[in-house]
């Protein structure tokens, strides 16, 4: 019963319903002994019982409503005609009953007979009032049934056609929600339209990324030669039907093709194609753009109705959805598999890419290459010049490799200024080496940011399948190893995976791990290396230096400990140790043995980035321990210098201000270092030390060296002079006018206690010469 038709379960319930209430008549009928009674009762039984088992078995609703209805109005009428006026009320029921089960027509028709024939019948029976009231009251009844079942059954239509597109609908949402292919979503609206239209063609055009040209989505109707001319179409005013709908985002009418001044350009193909009228709808996405356009054709010349607008605009609707849906899919998959600032594939779509090359280099016995590489100085780039020159120089560089590539090659951001580029069917270094040189050439070309001139380099570590690795996580591996010994390397450069490399990095990663436990224990110490007057041989200065006592390694080198911590930024928690330190010798050795002692510290790039505030805060530690400023001399670079001039300035301008000493160390190994003399207010330079190792008389290096104190000597700069190891070259400098000196042949590194002892001596010795 659950699984049967509204309508037969109506019919069901009202002939058993109905059976069962002529049965106890039936009975009766048969104990009174009447006849007519019984006749009149068993046929009522009968036809309901033979339509309940006719439908149950059957199904056919529509023959069993006629055949019920039928037997009813004869019932009825040998009723009336055997039992007169007393039955004249059951006409009411069965012609309000008869507008249900039959169509109206046929029920006004039988409704009329029945009418006629029983008041024919009992005409005599009823006075004149009577009689006109009663068939007036029966006209009324059958005007009315039949306007109420016409208007129901218009609405039953209405409900039907809303049920069939509501299923179209739920059919073609099914298939959006379970992201079918949208070629087959939009076919599924089109055979839905041209089901519902038999006479209709239908096509969608899909706007193309440039918004200028149609493409085909789905016109399986259509002749091929058709679709294949207007696939491409360019849209604009009178540009056919779809063209002009798209280009103006406005419904377009054509009735005659032929004679419509849009469709001249194409008469003849439209009339190959036996196409008379196009209806041409815009589909517009939420906000406000057309996308496409929903297009129906006849083969005759068709005016639309409401009726036809009405069902456009629902498909045209679910044409939308279907489209905005597949541009959400891309727009999701893009940025799930692209980096967001270069466009270029990010880190999960080059590894499916390599994934799939590896397969087909097994398959081809072929070799491919894997180059990681990372912008050198990035970072000072980013806090000198600010995150949106960063990005730019980012997008500039991408486009640059890009540039250089082949079209079987890839190259993809991986994060930060790393990127991966995989060169397919590498036959030989040789062929790496022409395509890394034209990177290298590409990048070397000046970047140009708010009028500013920058120029870039990269480092780039190779990895070569199968020879270095035959699975992707060891390639990936072997070609960043090979990226960090391009930069230890000195950046700028291209180097190879070898088998050495992988010790190397993995020594490289624990020392990292040791320097984070040795800054967390305080594995570390200091040692001061006075700084002489090389005149009076007075020794008031010194350097402090840092030295790193690792428990089972022993005494590691700055030199190997220093870079590391610049590059992991624990250099930042070092340098404050050392300060701390410093301070604190300082109070005590200032007040205890030289009043007017100045130590020196060396300091790294990263402690100017941020606006040098560790620098500006030592200052005021200075201060508050009653430490005069000048009791601290901050060392620099000229690579500093060099990298962040305008930033590195200010701090130093201001830390002078307050009376801190400034120190550039190692002068003369960087690039135009006498530049930096007139740009920058300095105290001291530092000569490096080798060239005071091959000083001699008569050589380049004396003259170097005597050239810049006479020029250091101009600008009231003091000069110290690093690595003096022997009396000839003491004799030398103090001749040409150095004021300090710093080497083994002066005093070596000393211990803390050490150094102690040496102030105690020193002054002393001062004490002793004052006496005299």
């Amino acid at each position: 019963m659950l699984q049967r038709t509204l309508k037969e379960k109506i019919l069901l319930t009202i002939t058993s319903i109905t059976g069962l209430a002529v049965f106890p008549l039936l009975i009766a009928s048969i104990n009174d002994d009447k006849l007519a009674h019984i006749i009149v009762d068993f046929l009522a039984f009968s036809v309901m019982v033979g339509t309940f088992l006719g439908v149950w078995y059957t199904r056919n609703v529509e023959l069993y409503s006629k055949i019920v209805t039928i037997f009813v109005f004869i019932i009825i009428m040998i009723t009336v005609y055997i039992k007169g006026i007393s039955v004249i009320y059951w006409l009411y029921p069965a012609i309000i009953f008869s507008y249900y089960l039959i169509p109206p027509l046929l029920s006004l028709l039988l409704s009329l007979i029945l009418i006629l024939v029983c008041c024919s019948l009992t005409y005599n029976q009823f006075d004149s009032f009577t009689l006109s009231r009663v068939v007036i009251t029966l006209m009324l009844t059958i005007i009315c049934a039949f306007i109420f079942s016409k208007y129901i059954e218009k609405e039953n239509k209405k409900f039907i056609e809303n049920e069939k597109f509501n299923l179209l609908r739920n059919k073609i949402l099914e298939l959006i929600a379970c992201s079918a292919k949208q070629s087959d979503i939009l076919h599924a609206i089109v055979d839905a339209v041209e089901n519902e239209n038999p006479d209709a063609m239908c096509s969608i055009l899909l706007l193309d990324k440039t918004e200028k040209k149609l493409t085909l989505g789905a016109a399986p109707s259509l002749p091929d030669f058709y679709n294949q001319a207007i696939d491409g179409l360019v849209i604009g005013q009178g540009v056919g039907s779809c063209g002009t709908s798209a280009y103006t985002g406005k419904r377009v009418t054509v009735i005659d093709i032929a004679t419509h001044p849009y469709w001249a350009q194409w008469s003849e193909l439209t009339k190959k194609a036996n196409l008379t009228s196009c209806w041409s709808e815009p589909i517009i996405d939420n906000r406000g753009k057309v996308i496409g356009t929903f297009a129906i054709y006849f083969k005759k010349a068709t005016s639309p109705t409401t009726k036809d607008f009405r069902l456009i605009e629902q498909f045209v609707s679910l044409s939308r959805i279907a489209i905005e849906r597949e541009k959400v899919d891309q727009l999701i998959w893009h940025q799930a598999n692209f980096d967001h600032l270069t466009q270029l594939p990010n880190r999960s779509l080059v590894n499916e890419y390599i994934v799939n090359i590896i397969k087909e280099a097994k398959r081809g016995n072929t070799q491919f290459t894997i180059a990681m590489l990372d912008i050198d100085n990035f970072k000072d780039i980013n806090d000198s010049l600010g995150h949106s020159a960063g990005d730019a120089l980012l997008v500039e560089t991408a486009k640059r490799i890009k540039d250089t590539l082949r079209e079987s090659d890839i190259i993809a951001r991986i994060g930060g200024d790393e990127f991966i580029i995989v060169l397919t069917n590498t036959n030989g270094v040789q062929n790496i080496e022409v395509v890394g040189n034209k990177i290298s050439a590409a990048l070397a070309k000046p970047y140009h940011f708010d009028e500013k001139e920058i120029y870039c380099t990269a480092s780039i570590g190779v990895a070569i399948y199968p020879n270095d690795a035959d699975n992707i996580n060891q390639l990936l591996k072997n070609a960043d190893h090979a990226m960090y010994g391009a930069k230890a390397k000195g950046r700028n450069t291209i180097h190879y995976f070898t088998d050495n490399m992988r010790t190397d990095f993995l020594k490289r990663m624990q020392l990292i791990q040791d320097l984070r436990i040795a800054v967390e224990k305080k594995q570390f110490f200091l040692v001061y290396q006075p700084i002489a007057n090389l005149k009076n041989n007075n020794t008031y200065k010194s350097e402090a230096l840092i030295r790193w006592q690792h428990p089972e390694k022993g005494l590691i080198s700055p030199l190997d400990f220093i870079p590391i911590a610049e590059e992991t930024g624990l250099i930042l928690e070092i340098s404050e140790w050392v300060f701390q330190q410093v301070l604190q010798d300082l109070t005590l050795w200032r007040g205890a043995y030289c009043e007017n002692l100045q130590i020196s510290i060396n300091t790294s790039a990263v402690q100017y980035k941020n606006h040098g505030k560790q620098i500006l805060n030592w200052v005021e530690q200075l201060k508050q321990n009653n430490i005069p400023p000048h009791a601290l001399t901050i060392e620099i670079t000229e690579s500093l210098l060099m990298e962040n001039q305008a930033e590195v300035d200010n701090i130093i301008a201001d830390i002078r201000q307050q009376g801190v000493m400034v120190a550039i160390d190692d002068f003369g190994t960087g690039y135009c270092s006498f530049s930096y003399l007139k740009n920058f207010s300095i105290d001291y330079i530092k000569i490096d030390q080798s060239f005071v190792k091959g000083m001699s008389l008569d050589n380049n290096d004396m003259a170097l060296c005597e050239a810049i104190i006479v020029m250091a000597d101009k600008l009231n700069i003091e000069v110290i002079a690093e690595g003096i190891e022997t009396e000839q070259q003491r004799q030398l400098l103090a001749t040409a006018g150095c004021t300090f000196g710093q080497g083994y042949l002066l005093a070596k590194p000393l211990l803390k206690k050490d150094f102690e002892q040496f102030l105690i001596n020193n002054k002393s010795e001062k004490s002793e010469f004052e006496k005299m």
